[in-house]
């Protein structure tokens, strides 16, 4: 297209020459003028061909300034060049002037690609793996892909192999934080400067040992900064709890703080450090979910069984209400529900503990009560019937739950000499442990693990939502056709695999995912402390190390048409003083 429409210009400019004004007609007295001017015609006018060439100038260098040219683009050759962008989490720091390193790296590699030719052949990678741009692509396109290409939040930093990097000039942009081998034949450009960051790089809050109904967090902060620096830790839960305190921190070290929640009654809790000057921002939170530990209040439905009444008492953090079954209270407003020998007809909305109970439709089936059965398997792995020793138990009579009365989402905890299940677990309107024999008709409550059995069963009945703790990134939930929201509440995109869902997790959260099997938590924390170090860096202070002394080239080359307006210009001006200026007589 520029060679057309040169082309086309120096055409029109050669049609104009040609043209002749209409001759006008003059009565001279003499021969002897005409005589001089068919002698003059005879001659090649120099004139007119200086004024033919000067218009050509002027109008070639008009056209050719209209194609932008470069002076790269009129060579015989393309060069190619190897951009490596560093995208690992510590680029995402910012440096004095509020800018961040990465967003110098972009402006950086966005400079050398102006300086190059249009027909410069450019390979982008970086160091994550996120850029989708594969092979040798044209300048432009480069351009409009570093425009696309993210800090990445996770991810360890690997730098691209020899073979993608043959055939040209290599250059990498990086902070020299990632623990990566710079090729050796790369020309490296620092962006790094040190800056002051603080992280949080532990957060969890758990029950006390002595007593569940109360929680402590413990909190970890990094102070990663050239500095000793005095921070701030905020630990926040809900709209009312908050802890605020101040802690000094020498440079690199690290400190652990523990602090009483116990008045938080649960949910999520948020830890984050706060200075004024810190550089990164993704290391400044984390977030833990405490359940809730209150008192647990347990109903117990039964004619008459001290043993029992006792054994529950003794369990901590536990406040009994004892009925009779005449005088249950089918609208709840307790935690779990012991039923010992009687079962309402509708499940109940706490989570139920039945000994022995009668036959109801959302319970499994039972067969006739058998003497003497034995307890041959059960479930060691489960948290109800794991640690018992099963096989103590002394049972005079029981009744057990056929294969096939057994509801096909409900667990067989543990299985008798007969065929059946003696101690089965399911969920209807919330969970529930089936046994399948009476207290008085075993040596049960004489054996030792008989509390820990009441304590496993009321915490199963009366789990809140499970809790996953991951870093960030991918995350792979085994909760088939579930779906995934964050802390906001916003749907998160998942994919399908095999055993659930995957999700991505690109700062620290708490997700949730539902399924029609259950809900689940996810605690996604940036946990590694090697995030935060962000001054660990290899190189020395920020600037280009590569294309020293080009500024000259990269202005013309930038600017060529600027060049041809002026070319075109002299012409113009020297057309005018030859043949236009008036001239005195």
């Amino acid at each position: 297209m520029a060679f057309a429409l040169l082309a086309g210009v120096a055409l029109v400019i050669l049609l104009l020459h040609l043209l002749r004004p209409p001759p006008r007609q003059v009565v001279v007295p003499s021969l002897l003028m005409w005589a001089r001017v068919l002698r003059d015609r005879k001659r090649p006018d120099a004139r007119q061909l200086l004024s033919l060439l000067l218009a050509l100038g002027a109008g070639l260098s008009l056209a050719l300034a209209l194609t932008r040219p470069e002076i790269g683009a009129l060579g015989t050759g393309a060069n190619r060049l190897a951009l490596v962008l560093d995208n690992s989490p510590s680029m995402a720091a910012r440096t004095s002037d509020g800018r961040t390193r990465w967003e110098h790296a972009i402006e950086q590699a966005l400079a050398l690609l102006e300086q190059s030719s249009a027909a410069t052949e450019v390979r982008l990678l970086d160091t994550i793996g996120r850029l989708r741009v594969s092979g040798f692509v044209e300048r432009d396109d480069a351009v409009a892909a570093l425009a696309r290409l993210t800090v990445g939040a996770w991810g360890q930093a690997q730098m691209p192999t020899e073979s993608l990097l043959a055939d040209a000039q290599v250059h990498l942009f990086t902070d020299g934080v990632a623990k990566a081998d710079v090729p050796e034949r790369a020309i490296v450009h620092s962006v790094f400067e040190p800056a002051n960051n603080v992280a949080v790089t532990a957060f969890e809050a758990r029950p006390l040992g002595n007593d569940p109904t109360r929680y402590e967090a413990l909190v970890q902060v990094l102070n990663a900064s050239p500095g000793d620096l005095r921070v701030r830790l905020l630990i926040t839960g809900g709209d009312l709890f908050s802890i605020v305190q101040d802690l000094d921190v020498r440079a690199g070290e690290t400190v652990n703080a523990t602090f009483d929640v116990s008045d938080f009654e649960g949910g999520v809790l948020g830890a984050a450090v706060v200075f004024e000057t810190d550089a990164l921002a993704l290391d400044d939170f984390a977030y833990a979910v405490v359940p809730p530990h209150g008192p647990k209040r347990v109903l117990l439905v039964t004619p008459g069984n001290p043993p029992l009444e006792d054994a529950l008492r003794s369990l901590p953090g536990v406040r009994l209400v004892v009925v009779p079954p005449d005088s249950y209270p089918p609208a709840g407003g307790h935690d779990a529900v012991v039923f010992d020998r009687f079962a309402p007809a509708e499940p109940p909305v706490a989570g139920a503990l039945l000994l022995r109970p009668p036959a109801r439709k959302w319970l499994a089936g039972q067969s006739p009560a058998l003497t003497r059965p034995r307890i041959t398997s059960w479930n060691d792995g489960h948290a109800v019937t794991g640690g018992i020793a099963w096989r103590n138990l002394r049972l005079a009579s029981a009744s057990l739950s056929s294969a096939i009365d057994v509801p096909s989402d409900a667990l067989v905890l543990a299985s008798g000499s007969a065929s059946g299940a003696l101690v089965t677990a399911g969920y209807s309107k919330a969970r529930w442990i089936q046994v399948g024999f009476a207290l008085q008709d075993s040596n049960f409550p004489l054996q030792p693990d008989f509390p820990v059995f009441l304590g496993n069963a009321l915490n199963w009945v009366n789990a809140p939502i499970p809790v996953l703790a991951r870093g960030l990134g991918s995350i792979e939930v085994a909760l088939p056709g579930a779906e995934v929201r964050d802390g906001s509440g916003n749907s998160v995109a998942a994919s399908v695999t095999a055993q659930g869902v995957v999700f991505e997790a690109p700062r620290p959260d708490v997700y949730t995912v539902s399924a029609p099997s259950g809900d689940m938590r996810v605690v996604a924390n940036l946990a590694d402390p090697h995030y935060a170090q962000i001054n660990r860096s290899r190189l020395g202070g920020g600037g280009a190390t590569a294309l020293q002394g080009g500024d000259s080239t990269r202005a013309w080359n930038a600017e060529l048409w600027v060049l041809l307006l002026l070319l075109a210009g002299a012409f113009l001006l020297f057309e005018w003083a030859v043949f236009t200026r008036p001239r005195p007589v």
